[in-house]
């Protein structure tokens, strides 16, 4: 695997590790909600799925980890299958935010676009650049 990609692929896991906490932990915090566009009373209702949420980030992110890893360490195909699962994983499932957000499920039109940009992005960059 080359540098490129597992730059991209680590800059993807270290935001989906970041966003662990924010969501499992931290979501009652007013600068936590603000950067997770959750209002404030809405917080009771989202922690149901914001802690598995928040853990489901937590696994993928030290998957792609797991997976350069295992690619430095000469376990080429455990390595690009895991780093390849992951990050499909994260490109697939992150424009899902885009989707609440069309349908109005977030605070104002465009809310979630960072996030979606934030995770899927650097996934994205890290597949893309995998054959070079």
């Amino acid at each position: 695997m080359n540098a490129l990609s597992q730059i991209f692929a680590v800059l993807a896991a270290v935001v989906y590790i970041a966003v662990f906490p924010l969501e499992s932990f931290l979501m009652h915090r007013p600068w936590a909600q603000k950067f997770l566009s959750t209002p404030p009373r809405n917080v009771p209702a989202v922690m149901m799925w914001a802690i598995p949420t928040g853990f489901r980030n937590l696994v993928i992110g030290l998957g792609v980890l797991a997976g350069v890893a295992a690619v430095n360490m000469g376990y080429l195909v455990v390595g690009y299958t895991l780093v390849v699962y992951c990050c499909l994983n994260m490109v697939l499932t992150a424009p899902a935010m885009f989707l609440a957000d069309m349908l109005g499920h977030y605070p104002k039109k465009g809310d979630s676009i960072p996030g979606t940009l934030g995770a899927t992005v650097p996934a994205l960059l890290a597949l893309a650049t995998l054959p070079f």
